[in-house]
Formats: structure tokens, sequence, C-alpha cells
């Protein structure tokens, strides 16, 4: 087990992990909207300030993800998983590699409009405020 550098990685996994807050509620076809909510507001902590010590602490998180992504309704789904595969690329940054902190920067940057989606659809449909969420996109 390899203790998670302070430094950018954990920069980095904050960025996406920022990034990564929300999910869904409602009456869509598709996933569950009630068990979604409920699984969102139950793990609001761990999902908005996860606690990444060590590398292991990673692959229970992501984890987390996918199973609520499982649950995620039609309406949200997709800016979900966008928000997921954002984390994923995350967890591929090497300390010190610019390349992959660049890449998992760039996973960053783009999922910001999912993010906001997703946040305003959680707030909107499931009663849940995940805080304030920090973007350079321009909300509506």
């Amino acid at each position: 087990m390899r203790a998670v550098s302070p430094g950018r990685s954990i920069g980095v996994a904050a960025i996406a992990v920022g990034l990564l807050l929300s999910a869904a509620c409602g009456d869509d076809a598709g996933g569950s909207a009630e068990r979604f909510c409920g699984e969102i507001d139950e793990n609001r902590a761990l999902l908005t300030d996860p606690a990444l010590v060590y590398s292991d602490d990673v692959e229970p998180l992501l984890d987390l993800y996918r199973r609520i992504a499982d649950l995620a309704p039609v309406a949200i789904e997709d800016e979900w998983r966008q928000l997921l595969t954002t984390y994923e690329t995350a967890s591929t940054v090497v300390p010190g590699d610019t390349e992959s902190e660049q890449t998992a920067l760039a996973a960053a940057y783009q999922s910001e409009s999912a993010a906001v989606a997703v946040a305003d659809w959680l707030q909107a449909n499931c009663a849940v405020d995940i805080g304030p969420l920090t973007t350079i996109v321009d909300r509506p």
C-alpha cells in the first residue's frame, strides 16, 4: 500500500472529487431515483470529502460512484457517468508525471458542466444540497 502524495496527486483528486459531487432523484425511467437520492444523501460526507490517505482508499470510493451510477435516473445518468470517468482518470495520476496530471486536469475541466448539472438536479429533485461547487463554468 503506497501513501498518496499530499501534493499534486491529492490536488488533482480533490479537483476531481469536487467535480464529481452530485446525483439525482425524481421519477425518471431507468435507474431508481429514490434509491439514487437516498444513496447520495446517505454517503454525502464520503462523496464530498473523501479521506484519501493511501492509494488503497481510492478504489472503494470509485466503487461507490459506480454503484450509485447504476441507480442514476436517465435524466442525469450521462452527467453522473461523466463525473465517474473523471474520477477514474484522476485515479491513474502518477505523482510527478506531468502527462498523467495534465490528463486528469483536462478531464476535470471537461466535466465541469456535468458537475454543475448534477448538483443543480440533485438540489431540485432530491432536496440534497452538496454545498458550494467551485467551477469556472458559467451557471445560468
